[in-house]
């Protein structure tokens, strides 16, 4: 819109210096106005700027932080006869093994091992046969052929109990007594402690207790790729003694 001024040829010299007095003041306004809305412009900028540095900033603080914070589920068992509660560790943590993972990865292996080798059921005893020698040094895997074979043993447990007899394992404790390098390996001996029941149809046998000693290794030699399925970490027995404790029958 245009600015209409007034005629001033006519006026008194008073009002004219008034008028000019009045535009001048105005003009000082509109200045004074322009400057502050640019000044508050300029603050806002600077806000706008701050508040895009403090983000950046919480960025990278949060991916500094990130490899340090992780969430790792824990789960708590309960002993159903005892009421003991005791936590189950985890496995791993940013791709390693733990040190509690590590013995209960060794504890699950020994227990597989001792399981297939000292229970007994017609139906598997082709797989456990084949397991335990997988799981075995040569020199165990002869032993224990030894020991299952009824043409140079009497009391091999196929002769005993047959098609119509199983026995049952039930594994107690399991601790480690050794543990020494050999060679670049790492050999470990543990004492596990289970009992051991007949169950046949008609027959009642009493449950006897046992303590095996197995000393091992984890080897990653040449396997077959069905047997690498079985045994995928390479574990293997390189002794195995087996003791009846004091007081137990069989």
């Amino acid at each position: 819109m245009t600015e209409m001024l007034p005629d001033t040829l006519d006026m008194p010299f008073s009002d004219k210096q008034f008028i000019k007095q009045y535009f001048k003041e105005a003009r000082g306004w509109d200045a004074e106005l322009s400057h502050r809305i640019k000044r508050s412009e300029q603050r806002a900028w600077r806000c706008v700027a701050l508040l895009t540095v403090i983000a950046l900033l919480q960025g990278i603080g949060l991916v500094v932080l990130l490899p340090l914070k992780s969430i790792e589920p824990f789960v708590i068992r309960v002993d159903n006869n005892t009421g003991l509660v005791d936590v189950v560790s985890t496995l791993a943590s940013h791709g390693q093994v733990k040190v509690k993972a590590q013995e209960a990865m060794d504890k699950y292996w020994l227990t597989q091992y001792l399981r297939h080798r000292e229970s007994y059921q017609w139906q598997t005893r082709a797989y456990d046969r084949n397991l335990i020698g997988i799981m075995s040094t040569e020199s165990v895997q002869l032993d224990y052929g030894a020991q299952t074979d009824p043409k140079t043993n009497p009391q091999a447990p196929i002769s005993r109990y047959g098609q119509n007899a199983q026995v049952r394992v039930h594994i107690q404790a399991t601790s480690f007594i050794d543990d020494e390098t050999i060679n670049g390996e790492q050999h470990k001996t543990a004492l596990i402690r289970y009992s051991k029941q007949i169950k046949r149809l008609g027959e009642h046998h009493p449950l006897t207790h046992w303590v095996a000693t197995i000393t091992f290794v984890y080897r990653n030699s040449p396997m077959k790729l069905e047997d690498r399925r079985l045994n995928p970490l390479g574990f293997q027995v390189l002794s195995y003694r087996n003791d009846q404790a004091s007081g137990g029958d069989d």
